[in-house]
Parts: C-alpha cells; structure tokens; sequence
C-alpha cells in the first residue's frame, strides 16, 4: 500500500476515534441531565439582559426589588428589563451622553434642561399602568399625573415601596405636608412681590 492509502487509514480511524468519543459525551449527558417532557424544549438565557447595565451601575447589581423586579411587562408578557423604562443606551451611553430615560423627583429636583419632560417620564410608567385602575386605587393619581411625575411619590428599584399599603391617616399628611410647602412658597412670593415699588 502507498502512503497515500496509509494516510487515508489514520484519518479515517482519527474520525472513527473521535466519533466515539463524542457519542460516549453524549450519552454520559443523557444520563447526567434532567428527564425532560416529551416535545417540550426550554431554553435559559446565558446571562441576565440587565447585566450589561448593571456591570456599571453598581447600585443595581442584585436587580429591582418590589413590585417591578417581578413584573411582567403587559405588553409583551416577557420579565421587565432596564431597557423596557430606560430604553436601549446608545454606544455614547458610557461616555455620559443622556440617552436613555431618567426620572426625577418633580418636588425636589428642577426640572431643567438635562432631564425629560414629565408627560415623557409619566408615559413610560403608563405603558404598563393603565390610567383607569390608578384612578379608581386613588383618586390623586388623575389630579396630579400632568404635573408631576410619578417618581415623585414613588419609587422604582425598593425593597419595599412606600406608597403600596400605606394607612389613609398617612395619605392624607402627605397631601397636606406637600400643600402647605406649595402654600408657603406662595405666600413668600407674595411677600417679595408686595415690597417691590411699582413703577
């Protein structure tokens, strides 16, 4: 035989070699892995689609507590992610450029020019909660949803929410608590007003 014949030989028992030892990996897999039901097939991500901006936002790390860390979004029945309130960051996102959605605190923070317009912000919120249950859970929802934004009484990513079983008793301080700063600021202003000279 030619040296040709003799190397086709090794390849061939190489392959043969090789075929089994992946037949034996396989069946030692069969074995090892869970039974599964006939003509059902689950597939589990690799990682987390938050990991990616988690990876910087440290804070976030172990996910949302609360309410939306089980949610599920109503509008594609699949988990809620960052990307379903942020939107997807641009490539420039590391870099500091404001691409994605931030919610403020509309009692505490101005509202300026780096942030978004309350509707935008209150938008978000309403693609998964519906305007008519909110109203008929309390009826302020509707007052004040177009001037100020919901972060401003609730909060996102807690263990616990401070809104969700909160006593009447506290509702109603709350109402008066926030009037009475809106009052006082307005009487200042009248103040302030009132000693100018017109002209």
């Amino acid at each position: 035989m030619g040296d040709l014949t003799m190397d086709f030989l090794r390849l061939m028992l190489m392959a043969a070699m090789l075929l089994t030892s992946l037949q034996g990996q396989a069946a030692d897999a069969a074995t090892n892995a869970p039974a599964a039901l006939p003509g059902t097939h689950e597939v589990e991500f690799l990682r987390s689609p938050d990991k990616a901006c988690t990876d910087c936002h440290k804070e976030q790390s172990e996910g949302m507590h609360g309410k939306h860390g089980q949610a599920t979004n109503p509008n594609n029945l699949a988990p809620v992610t960052c990307t379903n309130c942020h939107g997807l960051p641009s490539p420039q996102h590391r870099e500091g450029v404001k691409d994605v959605m931030r919610f403020s605190d509309s009692f505490n923070e101005k509202q300026g020019d780096d942030g978004y317009p309350i509707a935008e912000q209150n938008g978000v919120c309403m693609s998964c909660h519906e305007p008519k249950p909110l109203r008929e859970a309390l009826w302020a929802h509707d007052v004040h949803a177009t001037k100020l934004s919901c972060t401003s009484c609730h909060a996102l990513h807690p263990a616990k929410e401070p809104m969700v079983g909160i006593a009447e008793k506290s509702r109603i301080k709350i109402c008066v608590d926030c009037h009475s700063k809106q009052h006082q600021a307005k009487a200042a202003g009248l103040q302030v007003n009132a000693g100018k000279e017109a002209p």
